[in-house]
């Protein structure tokens, strides 16, 4: 299907823009900005930390850019060098090029971004629409990743329906509604106003996508033999992390999860506990 452009205005992009440049100089150390050439558009990464450490890379999730993960660089950089990478067709600072989910595209595009950057293998954190590219990265490339942790990452159960009837309801509000959807999102748990204020401008300034979820098959599943870690929030609106959980423990042979009791989908505060199984597998 042909979709939207990223951004609903030249000025929504503006914006956007202005906030990541804001996250960059409002973190105390030097972030390296780099734009690597690959068949499917240009792809601006983060990076931060020493270079002769184990590789980490950062996937964040849909309507989103890698700023998100600014905040975590510098726990992360003491034993990793981190990348954080603006996946494309999303709202960062890579090429606007919406790749289609039914096919090879993202993960053939993530893999020549490993081979610019001469990343020869990494632990791969995903996030959301990020865990369901990290995912699909580690099927088709399993050498490369080392260590796999998936955060209420998409294509393992499908979204709630519920949620789904609530969001196109609201979507119907304009602005009062976008802030709903957020709402529904966050739910009860206490979440900085700085996050509150990056997920309202993003949900007013980002065209979403309205493609057929991807799904992976137990077959893919099966793939991922590395060790392999899942976070979910007990209160997660947009997936169920039970069912997410009963899954991949049928399918995965190396793996292990954490539900948290008190979050949502966003899932926020728990770098220790992804430092912990990175430290048991290194």
């Amino acid at each position: 299907m042909k979709q939207k452009t990223v951004f609903k205005s030249n000025d929504d992009k503006e914006k956007v823009l202005m906030q990541y440049e804001n996250s960059l100089s409002n973190f105390n150390g030097s972030i390296q900005q780099d734009i690597v050439d690959t068949s499917f558009g240009k792809t601006h990464v983060l990076s931060y930390g020493n270079d002769a450490h184990p590789k980490l890379v950062l996937l964040h999730g849909a309507n989103s850019n890698a700023t998100s993960w600014i905040k975590d660089f510098s726990l992360y950089s003491e034993k990793y060098k981190v990348y954080a990478v603006d996946v494309v067709g999303e709202p960062g600072k890579s090429d606007q090029n919406r790749l289609p989910y039914g096919n090879d595209n993202y993960s053939d595009w993530l893999n020549e971004v490993f081979q610019k950057l001469q990343i020869e293998n990494a632990n791969l954190i995903g996030l959301s629409q990020g865990g369901w590219l990290a995912v699909k990265f580690a099927v088709k490339f399993p050498k490369k990743v080392n260590t796999l942790i998936l955060l209420s990452p998409a294509g393992i159960v499908n979204t709630e329906g519920g949620f789904i009837m609530k969001a196109v309801l609201y979507s119907l509000f304009g602005g009062f509604g976008k802030r709903k959807i957020n709402q529904l999102i966050m739910g009860n748990q206490k979440v900085d106003q700085s996050v509150v204020d990056f997920m309202d401008l993003m949900q007013a300034s980002v065209n979403s996508r309205m493609d057929k979820e991807y799904i992976f098959s137990d077959d893919e599943l099966r793939k991922l033999t590395m060790p392999t870690f899942f976070i979910g929030g007990a209160n997660d609106v947009i997936r169920n992390s039970v069912k997410i959980k009963e899954r991949l423990t049928s399918l995965l042979p190396d793996f292990t999860f954490y539900i948290d009791p008190e979050k949502g989908h966003v899932l926020i505060g728990l770098t220790e506990k992804i430092k912990a199984f990175l430290s048991k597998n290194d």
